[in-house]
């Protein structure tokens, strides 16, 4: 954008709708010899001349009106723009992108935006699928405001919010004959069972508490499989490829062709949390992490 030029139409618009180079001035803040320098300028590099100067002061030429409905729009949109600015400077308005593993978009992505959307209305809100591994990377590069991932701890400068606690539940192809049990599987009662995973870097510390629950139940996974996504595991366990170990937010998604069942104790999983990079820290993060205390009711900082 040509910021001389705009600041040109301006001075123009001023003229045209004053009538007369000094009220214009007046209304500029200027004296009359740089707005009359202005006004030949802005002739020069248009080609045309827009103004003629009259007994009583000045009047647009036919083709100072033929631009005058053009160059209102642009005051106007310039107008906003600044006005805009402003907002953004004080924090108002500014977009609130998000990034969401899968298995969290059912139960902590619809009530954070719906929180979110009450209490910054004006805000535009985006949302990307990433898995814990880009998420946190998109973080650190500030092209995310928050994240929802499966993280235990703080990876500075990446602070994290635990939003509650979740457990592994078994996903099994849905004429599995250990679906004839009724009640919560033991997890060494899968250890014979292809299992179905989802690679390590997508989310090491998920992986390794999954491989970790399995060695305490006395076994390594026996025929790792891995599946690109959430929804790509699923998918196998329903192609009797394998069963899957997943958290308790998937089974909520009732895929067909998958049964789950309750695994005994429960075992803990790595849960969801709100995430955020601390160096690169937005008002819509700072906002996000107050919303999220009082959606999942978390207590006090």
């Amino acid at each position: 954008m040509d910021f001389r030029l705009l600041r040109r139409l301006g001075h123009f618009l001023a003229v045209a709708e004053e009538g007369h180079f000094g009220r214009a001035a007046a209304r500029l803040g200027l004296s009359q010899p740089p707005l009359t320098a202005q006004i030949q300028a802005l002739e020069a590099e248009l080609g045309v001349k827009l103004l003629e100067r009259t007994r009583k002061g000045a009047r647009p030429t036919r083709e100072g009106e033929a631009l005058l409905p053009l160059a209102r729009r642009l005051a106007e949109d310039a107008s906003t723009l600044e006005a805009l600015a402003r907002e953004l400077r004080a924090g108002r308005h500014a977009p609130v992108a998000i990034a969401c593993v899968t298995s969290g978009m059912f139960d902590y992505l619809p009530p954070l935006v719906r929180a979110l959307r009450a209490a910054r209305p004006e805000a535009a809100i985006t949302v990307r699928e990433l898995d814990t591994t880009d998420a946190l990377e998109a973080l650190r590069r500030g092209e995310v405001d928050i994240a929802l991932l499966r993280l235990d701890r703080d990876r500075p400068p990446v602070r994290v919010l635990p939003l509650g606690e979740d457990h592994l539940v078994a996903a099994l192809p849905e004429d599995h004959p250990l679906l004839a049990q009724p009640d919560a599987l033991p997890l060494a009662a899968l250890a014979e069972e292809p299992l179905l995973t989802l690679p390590r870097a997508i989310s090491p510390a998920y992986f390794d508490s999954l491989v970790g629950a399995c060695r305490a139940a006395g076994f390594e996974p026996r025929g790792v499989r891995e599946a690109g996504s959430a929804m790509a595991q699923l998918s196998f366990v329903a192609s009797g490829l394998g069963i899957a170990l997943v958290s308790s937010g998937m089974a909520r998604m009732h895929p067909a062709g998958v049964a789950f069942r309750p695994l005994q104790g429960p075992i803990r999983a790595v849960s969801v949390a709100l995430a955020w990079n601390e160096e690169r820290q937005t008002e819509a993060a700072r906002g996000a992490s107050a919303v999220a205390r009082q959606v999942f009711a978390l207590p006090p900082r």
